[in-house]
């Protein structure tokens, strides 16, 4: 784990006051593969991610942690955060190179800050959204549906980094085969056959150690169609071919 400074970076967008207090924040970055929090550990830290994205594993036996969700860009993962609260709930690893930004807990109690409150208060909810969305998703859909929905989460979570390799309209995912198919809840053969489905259509290539993604643009926007649409929409491989299909015609067509 490095520091690489004392100022939260932004993200080009216009400050805003409620982003004032970042600046306070202490800057850390973790490799691919680090361990962010341990299960268990004290949280005396506010912690949010400002880049890459993690994945969070729940402890269910001594040795064996099951791979939860994925989170990314703007989730809380530190203290009074819905991950946990003076203990965290899930280990959290760096799934390619995470920036965090740190404020110890006393600080962040500071009544000096009126805006923080509000401004925290809304990561803290979309951080629980895309946390509930994600194991929402685990519960009620087959096994299909939960491989396209944990990918579509890939392409959001690491489309904006820059360290993974992107060209055109393609995205090659820094996640084993294996990752994937944990947040999937599905076994190593059944992520195998359903990656190969994928790939059959045209919408990935897979190797031993990595799944690209082609057609970005349309895996982008299809977690939003499935919203609007339901999970039929992906139902199968054909009616997944078919949605991805249109909603790539609807990128080209506004080009």
């Amino acid at each position: 784990m490095s520091t690489r400074g004392t100022r939260a970076p932004h993200s080009g967008e216009p400050e805003t006051p409620s982003d004032d207090w970042l600046a306070d924040g202490q800057v850390r970055t973790y490799r691919r593969g680090q361990k962010i929090i341990e299960a268990g550990s004290p949280l005396a830290e506010w912690i949010a991610i400002s880049g890459g994205a993690a994945y969070l594993a729940a402890r269910v036996a001594a040795d064996t942690r099951v791979a939860v969700a994925a989170l990314w860009l703007g989730d809380v993962i530190g203290a009074d955060s819905p991950l946990g609260q003076l203990a965290a709930r899930y280990d959290v690893t760096a799934l390619v190179d995470v920036t965090t930004i740190h404020i110890p807990l006393p600080r962040m109690k500071d009544a000096k800050e009126p805006a923080r409150d509000a401004a925290t208060g809304e990561l803290y909810a979309a951080t629980a959204s895309r946390l509930q969305d994600q194991i929402t998703m685990r519960l009620a859909g087959n096994g299909f549906q939960r491989l396209v929905s944990v990918l579509a989460t890939l392409a959001a979570a690491l489309s904006s980094t820059p360290r993974v390799g992107k060209a055109s309209n393609s995205l090659a995912l820094p996640v084993s085969q294996a990752c994937i198919g944990q947040l999937s809840g599905l076994s190593r053969r059944q992520t195998w056959i359903y990656l190969g489905q994928l790939a059959e259509r045209g919408w990935s290539r897979t190797s031993r150690t990595k799944v690209t993604l082609e057609g970005l643009n349309a895996w982008l926007s299809l977690m939003e169609e499935v919203e609007a649409r339901g999970l039929e929409c992906i139902g199968t491989v054909e009616q997944c071919d078919v949605t991805l299909s249109a909603l790539a015609s609807a990128r080209t067509a506004l080009k």
